[in-house]
């Protein structure tokens, strides 16, 4: 009398033919080899560090540096204002030296001096002649390269009228006193993300999203050819398969992705943290493809439906890549505590207590997506 079948044993023989089948379609293969290797290698190009001052150019001010100083500006001083006007629309270059600032063509072949530094400047303004002491009558101007916001240029106007004012000796039509600005949530000023690390989560969620389409063709294929029959004549059931196709979906998914963030050193930031976050990812991708594997029938139909899930979750990851708060839309989608949880652990250096919301709501959609692919992808295969 033969012992009945484990069904971990049947669920483990499903999981490693799964995982067999995968390493053949060298389609996904290739195209998953090679999306790895180019968001490691575009992150490691991006920049890391932040740019924190803007170079301001400032023509006829006899001491620009004293008048215009403040936090993150740095006055670069011209001799005229057509020198000015050369530089910000990009017909000379201006290279700051111990003897003030060179202006000259580019390309130009003479030498430059030791310790010439170039500088870009997208920003400047050309006070009146004689300005400060003769300002009645003056008009000072304001010149911007075509990519600088029109708001940066609306303040840098604001800023010159006034020092307007001041040289007149008149009072400002308003005063702003200390503490009139209050900084609402979390005040960054000076720690500023760099491009790798506002790229990161957007990198590992392009992993995770590879995985979506990976499973989900792999599921359709199986419907498409009848092979999920074939397993079912096993001792295998309906509940052993969906067991299989869930655990082998979300364990590629996961080892990706911390293959992703091992290439990119991003998991010396609490990595049991950061692991618990990617799981639950993995799994909430792993039912996003029973969902779509269940809705396609080919190649092109799988690939149409994946892509009809993926855009939404990929809305939250597109959205941690600008500052500020996310819009309410984007903060109740699936993906938003994946992403979330992400960036406050690995920029902010947030723990347990901190990212427990993120993970609450992110154990929830998963399980939610997970069980919906199930009950789904459960109702195809009997009715294969």
């Amino acid at each position: 009398m033969s012992r009945p079948v484990s069904r971990w044993a049947v669920v483990g023989a499903i999981v490693r033919k799964d995982l067999l089948e995968y390493g053949r379609d060298r389609l996904w293969v290739l195209l998953t080899i090679l999306v790895l290797v180019v968001v490691i290698t575009l992150f490691w190009v991006l920049p890391a560090a932040v740019e924190g001052s803007v170079h301001l150019g400032v023509a006829g001010l006899p001491d620009p540096g004293e008048a215009l100083e403040g936090e993150g500006l740095v006055v670069v001083p011209f001799a005229s204002s057509d020198e000015l006007r050369r530089v910000v629309s990009g017909e000379a270059e201006a290279w700051l030296t111990s003897a003030g600032t060179l202006v000259r063509g580019p390309g130009a072949a003479e030498p430059l001096p030791a310790g010439a530094e170039r500088v870009s400047i997208a920003l400047g303004v050309a006070f009146p002649e004689g300005f400060p002491e003769v300002s009645e009558g003056g008009r000072a101007t304001v010149y911007t390269d075509a990519g600088v916001p029109q708001e940066m240029a609306g303040a840098l106007a604001g800023l010159v009228r006034e020092m307007g004012y001041r040289a007149a000796g008149l009072p400002l039509p308003v005063e702003a006193p200390d503490g009139l600005y209050v900084i609402l949530g979390q005040d960054r000023g000076g720690e500023e993300p760099s491009a790798r690390e506002g790229f990161r989560p957007l990198f590992v969620f392009m992993i995770l999203m590879m995985e979506l389409f990976a499973m989900a063709s792999l599921i359709a294929k199986e419907i498409h050819e009848r092979t999920v029959v074939a397993v079912l004549v096993t001792p295998a059931t309906v509940g052993d398969v969906l067991a299989a196709k869930g655990i082998s979906g979300a364990a590629s998914g996961f080892v990706q992705a911390v293959v992703l963030l091992a290439a990119i050193n991003s998991l010396s930031a609490n990595p049991g943290l950061l692991l618990c976050l990617l799981a639950l990812g993995a799994l909430l991708v792993a039912g996003t493809a029973m969902l779509a594997g269940s809705s396609g029938r080919d190649f092109m139909s799988t690939l149409f439906w994946g892509m009809l899930f993926m855009v939404p979750l990929l809305v939250p990851a597109l959205a941690a890549l600008f500052p500020g708060t996310a819009a309410t839309w984007v903060r109740v989608l699936p993906s938003y505590p994946l992403v979330r949880g992400l960036v406050e652990v690995q920029s902010l250096g947030a723990g347990w207590a901190d990212t427990l919301p993120e993970l609450g709501l992110l154990a929830a959609w998963a399980v939610g997506l997970f069980g919906a692919g199930w009950l789904v992808l459960r109702r195809k295969v009997r009715s294969a």
